[in-house]
């Protein structure tokens, strides 16, 4: 494949701001992305208080999914609002959005009222993480934007670090209402900061046109229709996901029914798409562009694996090695800390070398082989041994996490680099929502039929209705090897998806043209 030398098109001029303008901005942006992506991980620790205020547990699967749902489902919507409209006034409206989420959820009296604002503020979240890669694309020249980019990003992994840590002092000191309330002034913050520091610009619609848009055209540009048909779609697969295997049977009527819903919507979704053409939400210029496809495909499936391993290290530190939350936390963190260490020295290499395309075959290849390593661990794996594995797997990831975001941006028109950023947004929060789910299916199954094989004497259910933290209590010495065995088979199971979709993202990765995003000179 020969490496192209330039984007063939004029690239839209970024507003240059001043130096300290600039910082404080950026600094606005991180804050905002900071306090959605903790909105992700703070309840972590306040779920027992949650789930004691409303006296039920048999919902709070959903306190958790229906914020990454909302997120997933509305983010076309938003990239599509930030090519009609100025940025500016919809990230304000993103940020009062999650806000409102939020004041909902720390108002709840009760389960239900908690999770329609869990949705409400994952729906602001969506906005808020499309329209910082958006203010990054505006204000940051190409060749250097993927390492602010990667600073953007970084706040996930903080956030990741922080949450249950700042979820449980605040529920322990105050009420869990707080972690919701705690968000208000920092939203206030963020909105001061790009209503102060953020220039004015005219949106790309009326760039286009070199005419002023009317409100009437703006709205009819939306989609709405695109919009309902994939929040009803996303909703129908998560569902599906949700149920199958572990609530229900994948024969049940309610599965099988919302899978053949997310069939036909999404037959409905290409058609509609395909009428309104370039108006469309995803316009086939974007999608059936090769490269950018790819792009797409890598970060699902980079999402999908580093998810995976996110969620069930922490239970194999907890049920395997016998270690408390907080300590397993602890335990999690070279993971974190290398992915978030390798995504800024990589954007910095990005910045020197000019490809994106090395980076995101060597992040595919070590990533595969950091999940086969991950898939070795045992009952007696050592500490080191695992942190050490880790450490390969979340720094192969973070060679390039962000790598996609820049990616399509070089690869697309200028026209269509917001529409592209947003698709690449929700192909990455789409592979983070759907893996828990995905892999929650293997790991039940899977813990079910191991348990009958190394703890035969030991009734399953009564193993799944246990929590991971539990078991030493509550189960014989005798028969803890065995039921250790089993979690771990299980846990390893589970690591068959990163390792899946790492050779996926791998073959991706190969298709993704060679294209530098240093200017031309």
């Amino acid at each position: 494949m020969k490496p192209q030398d330039h984007h063939p098109s004029d690239r839209r001029d970024v507003v240059r701001l001043p130096r300290i303008t600039f910082f404080v901005l950026i600094c606005g942006v991180c804050l905002a992305n900071f306090v959605v992506a903790l909105d992700t991980n703070i309840i972590a620790t306040a779920l027992p208080s949650i789930t004691s205020t409303f006296g039920t547990i048999q919902q709070v699967g959903w306190y958790g999914s229906a914020y990454m749902l909302a997120i997933s489902a509305v983010q076309p919507s938003f990239g599509r609002c930030y090519t009609v409209f100025s940025v500016k006034p919809v990230f304000c409206v993103a940020i009062a959005t999650f806000e409102l989420g939020s004041v909902l959820c720390a108002a709840a009296d009760s389960s239900a009222m908690f999770i329609a604002g869990r949705a409400v503020a994952g729906a602001g979240a969506a906005g808020v993480f499309a329209g910082s890669m958006t203010i990054v694309t505006r204000t940051v020249p190409l060749e250097t934007r993927s390492f602010y980019i990667a600073i953007v990003s970084s706040m996930f992994g903080i956030s990741s670090i922080l949450g249950p840590t700042v979820g449980g002092a605040l529920t322990d000191g105050v009420s869990w209402r707080m972690c919701f309330w705690v968000n208000l002034p920092i939203g206030a913050i963020v909105i001061a900061t790009v209503l102060i520091f953020f220039r004015s610009e005219v949106s790309p619609m009326d760039e286009d046109s070199g005419t002023k848009v009317t409100i009437l055209d703006r709205i009819l540009d939306l989609d709405i229709l695109g919009a309902l048909l994939i929040v009803g779609g996303v909703s129908a697969l998560f569902m599906a996901l949700e149920w199958g295997g572990s609530v229900y049977p994948w024969s049940d009527s309610r599965v099988w029914g919302c899978l053949l819903t997310f069939s036909l919507v999404l037959l409905a979704f290409s058609v509609q798409q395909f009428l309104r053409g370039e108006r469309a939400t995803m316009p086939s210029r974007v999608i059936s562009h090769r490269s950018v496809l790819a792009c797409y495909i890598f970060a699902f499936m980079l999402n999908v694996g580093a998810y995976v391993h996110m969620y069930y290290m922490p239970i194999y530190f907890q049920a395997v090695k016998g270690k408390s939350a907080t300590t397993s936390g602890v335990l999690l963190v070279p993971y974190l800390v290398s992915n978030i260490t390798m995504s800024l020295f990589t954007s910095l290499l990005i910045a020197k070398v000019g490809y994106v395309s090395p980076f995101m075959i060597t992040s595919a290849a070590c990533f595969t082989i950091g999940s086969g390593i991950l898939f070795t661990l045992r009952v007696d794996t050592s500490l080191a041994q695992s942190i050490g594995y880790q450490i390969l797997a979340g720094g192969s990831a973070g060679l390039a996490v962000q790598v996609p975001f820049v990616a399509v941006q070089a690869l697309l028109d200028p026209s269509d680099a917001q529409i592209g950023v947003g698709l690449a947004i929700f192909a990455n929060s789409l592979g983070g929502a759907m893996s828990t789910s995905i892999a929650q299916n293997i790991f039940s199954n899977s813990l079910a039929r191991n348990l009958a094989q190394y703890a035969p004497g030991i009734d399953p259910q009564q193993i799944i209705n246990t929590g991971v933290t539990e078991l030493r209590q509550k189960f014989p010495v005798n028969s803890m090897a065995g039921i250790l065995e089993a979690y771990v088979s299980s846990i390893d199971d589970s690591f068959i998806l990163p390792i899946s979709v790492g050779g996926v993202a791998f073959l991706a990765s190969l298709f993704v043209e060679w294209k530098s995003i240093k200017p031309a000179k």
